[in-house]
């Protein structure tokens, strides 16, 4: 049985329920006023921890809640976002995944923490006959918020007596389980929480762009109709600039009653004849032990019961950042090396001693035998051939060194430079090679293309060649003259891989 929380400015919604794969069968839907002035759009404001978390505590116990607890959270403070990415290992998604959201938006963010999970496996476009361009890539949702802003929430529930086991932006799962209402159709829905309307567009029944905005009128009022249709006439115009071929032809509503719906079919109908109205039914896949109604008004935390794909999770970057952890993980890194130093000396010690022990008595008979005279011109003769040994071994050790340093790093050679532009063709990406350091085996290249996600394929097939140790890249850049992105991309070669690929 799961538990999934979501806390608006007005209500605490609770669902209990099942999830086996797609499935989801709701056993008990919980909804209680949110205390006075204790969060504003997702943030708690000063005060709130306390009074939040003696309400939920209280909830818990008298309705039995398990204390394990997901928790949705929709706030300007906790940003998601949707991102393909290659089908790599973990960390390597990490990694990735962090340089793309290296964003001027992140900025005002004073610790940023940042996770991710899946939600489309892996896309393969083996169909590409480019061999190069065979790689697979899946869609991801990247969630940044502030370590101080996540780790209240932490503390709060724990006050409460819940356990998180995840944390996540409520919009991007509404995203993902309102598809499932849209079928096939290019459509509009809309999500009323109180004073915020979420919009989300798909085309085609997939999802395609979302965005969320205060209304500042009264519902059932003609200015409130007003307002609503004007974020319809805004996410048109939206999709009319990205060029998208599929006219709009429905239009969801959720979290509103059925008067407030029955005035926007009206107006929209007398406006906009081929616009189809539609309130909200729960999909085939969610079923109710009873409050079937209930759907439309507890969105957010059915959709915290879907079975999110596992990837890197916020929580599990809040601990890691952890400055008992850390502190804990930098006495470990420095303690562990210093143990195996000390005993590493005990064993020379003891050994030393040993040696010591068992020569010192011959030391008196050395001592006599280096003091004859034949053995001291020896030595003499010894000395002088030493150094003329030592300055032949110079010689010969810098004519091998050289020998490595011209081994080591292969010239920008044709085959290097066509692995480089097979992977640009394939996704329309034109290169331009503007340094090469022998030296360091560093490739500087610039990669422009009319769109920007093609950059990101070939950088992400570049991510995956052997013949690469490491691929880094700066912001890009816009020409108005040649209408195009372009981006500086650094390409380290491997030592060995890439020594290989000129045999």
């Amino acid at each position: 049985m799961s538990t999934s929380v979501f806390l608006s400015n007005t209500t605490i919604q609770i669902v209990v329920g099942k999830t086996s794969g797609k499935r989801i069968s709701i056993e008990r839907i919980i909804e209680e006023p949110m205390p006075n002035d204790a969060i504003l759009n997702g943030v708690i404001v000063p005060g709130g921890d306390e009074v939040i978390a003696e309400k939920l505590k209280d909830i818990r116990i008298r309705h039995r809640i398990s204390e394990n607890a997901d928790l949705v959270i929709n706030s300007p403070q906790f940003m998601a976002d949707v991102i393909e990415a290659p089908a790599l290992s973990v960390s390597k998604t990490t990694s990735y995944i962090d340089k793309q959201t290296k964003s001027d938006q992140y900025s005002r963010i004073a610790s940023p923490v940042k996770g991710w999970y899946l939600i489309d496996k892996a896309k393969s476009n083996a169909g590409d006959k480019d061999a190069a361009s065979k790689m697979n890539t899946r869609s991801l949702i990247a969630e940044v918020c502030d370590k101080e802003f996540l780790d209240r929430y932490v503390k709060l529930f724990a006050n409460a007596g819940f356990k998180l086991g995840s944390v996540h932006d409520g919009v991007k799962l509404a995203d993902k389980l309102l598809e499932n209402c849209v079928g096939d159709a290019t459509a509009i829905y809309m999500i009323r929480d109180g004073q915020q309307i979420v919009t989300i567009l798909y085309v085609k029944g997939k999802y395609f762009y979302d965005s969320t905005k205060r209304t500042f009128r009264t519902p059932c009022t003609e200015e409130y109709t007003q307002e609503i249709i004007n974020n319809i006439s805004g996410i048109r115009q939206f999709a009319g600039a990205q060029r998208i071929g599929d006219p709009i032809t429905d239009i969801y509503f959720a979290g509103m009653g059925n008067e407030e719906i029955s005035m926007l079919k009206q107006y929209i109908e007398q406006n906009e004849a081929s616009l189809l109205v539609h309130g909200t039914t729960a999909p085939s896949h969610i079923k109710f032990n009873k409050w079937n109604d209930k759907f439309t008004s507890f969105i957010y935390p059915i959709a915290g019961l879907q079975n999110i794909q596992k990837g890197y999770s916020i929580l599990s970057a809040l601990k890691k950042g952890d400055e008992t952890y850390e502190k804990k993980a930098e006495f470990m890194k420095k303690a562990i090396p210093v143990i195996i130093l000390s005993s590493v000396l005990a064993v020379i010690s003891l050994f030393l001693l040993i040696v010591y022990l068992g020569t010192s008595h011959k030391l008196k008979e050395i001592n006599e035998y280096n003091s004859q005279p034949s053995v001291i011109q020896a030595s003499m003769e010894y000395d002088s051939t030493l150094v003329k040994s030592a300055n032949a071994g110079k010689m010969q050790g810098g004519a091998e060194l050289l020998n490595a340093y011209l081994d080591t790093y292969p010239l920008p050679n044709s085959k290097i430079n066509d692995k480089i532009l097979e992977a640009a063709k394939g996704e329309s990406v034109v290169i331009e090679f503007n340094s090469y350091d022998s030296e360091s085996g560093i490739f500087a290249i610039t990669a422009s293309s009319y769109e920007v996600e093609n950059i990101n394929k070939f950088i992400a097939k570049l991510m995956s060649m052997d013949i690469f140790e490491d691929v880094d890249y700066t912001g890009y850049e816009w020409s108005d003259s040649s209408e195009t992105w372009s981006i500086k991309v650094i390409c380290s070669l491997s030592e060995n891989k890439g020594s290989e690929e000129t045999k």
